[in-house]
């Protein structure tokens, strides 16, 4: 790993994304463990596809266990499926095993906590968490950077190759990603001290929905809107400049104007958010979640709770909290 400065400094880690082809060794393991896949907000107002944090919050648990039987299974349970091709983190997980040439096979309960179609990274938390259970649980000592494709490859059970979720799911913290070619990517340094205030309304939006919304083409005019407000999105939060990055997080111009309407309270939310400080309220991804900066002496938890209170009033129930940047991504779990 390198680190680049530019001209002015920005601090942002330039790091190899592919992992590499050598025979990967083999540690002693447990029977079995259990790893945590966090959520995530992505996209952040002008970062489409290409911009997303780790938050505290809900997450995924996987447990991993090895077998004799050659290949992945997964734990019936809940609306998950059980086939590896369609499952996030099995299919994570298989590519690993296939990766390692490793003898006999793994077996995976998957505990969700975070719902799918809520727009905090439910696909990505499963998938980070499964490559992550597979790593540990058969002894290969991957780092972080060598699990990339494995990720990207859960991710793709759902029908779609994206990194703004799962990238920052597996490192922590910030992470910018080349939507064309998401095993390219550079991690943020984003300084201390920001806390966001995240509400998930009680609606279901499934990505292919959210996507189909959107225009095949946009005007000139708003393409170059879009990659001057992300220049500035991403200078404010490397500057800790969160009055700027909240204003910045509002001028998304390719999505969010086409999928607030999948969200019947985004309108309430957002301008309660406003009303009560906040210094931006944006969508996370596809929705229906939607995060809000703090107010200018930092405080988000009136933000949250005018966040509630607009939602309960329109009728729809919803959860919140108060998140602070995960600087961790996914982990192994202590017994």
């Amino acid at each position: 790993m390198s680190e680049q400065r530019d001209s002015e400094g920005y601090g942002i880690r330039d790091e190899e994304t592919r992992p590499e082809a050598s025979p990967i060794p083999h540690s002693p393991v447990p029977p079995s463990l259990t790893t945590f896949g966090p959520c995530t907000l992505s996209n952040l107002g002008p970062g489409f596809d290409a911009l997303g944090v780790c938050i505290t919050g809900p997450g995924d648990r996987v447990t991993a266990y090895v077998t004799d039987t050659p290949g992945v299974t997964v734990e019936p349970g809940g609306d998950l499926p059980t086939d590896p091709a369609t499952n996030t983190a099995a299919r994570a997980a298989a590519h690993l095993l296939r990766q390692s040439g490793a003898r006999g096979g793994l077996a995976l309960r998957i505990e969700k906590g975070i719902p799918l179609g809520s727009g905090i990274g439910g696909s990505a938390a499963s998938a980070v968490a499964g490559a992550w259970a597979a790593n540990e649980a058969l002894g290969l000592g991957l780092d972080k950077r060598q699990l990339v494709e494995a990720v990207l490859e859960g991710e793709a059970a759902t029908g779609s190759r994206h990194g703004d979720n799962v990238l920052p799911a597996l490192f922590g913290g910030a992470v910018l990603v080349d939507a064309a070619d998401p095993s390219r990517y550079r991690r943020l340094a984003i300084p201390d001290g920001l806390r966001l205030a995240v509400l998930l309304p009680e609606v279901r939006v499934l990505t292919h929905e959210a996507r189909a919304v959107l225009p095949k083409t946009v005007p000139h005019a708003d393409a170059s809107a879009q990659a001057a407000a992300l220049a500035f999105l991403l200078d404010a939060l490397r500057a800790g400049d969160w009055e700027a990055a909240g204003r910045a997080v509002m001028t998304d111009r390719l999505a969010e104007p086409f999928r607030a309407p999948l969200v019947p309270v985004y309108g309430v939310v957002r301008r309660a958010a406003l009303d009560a400080g906040s210094l931006g309220c944006a969508l996370s991804g596809s929705g229906p979640a939607l995060f809000a900066f703090p107010d200018a002496s930092g405080r988000a938890e009136p933000v949250l709770a005018a966040m509630r209170a607009a939602c309960a009033a329109s009728g729809t129930g919803a959860t919140g909290w108060i998140a602070d940047l995960d600087a961790e991504g996914v982990r192994t779990l202590t017994p």
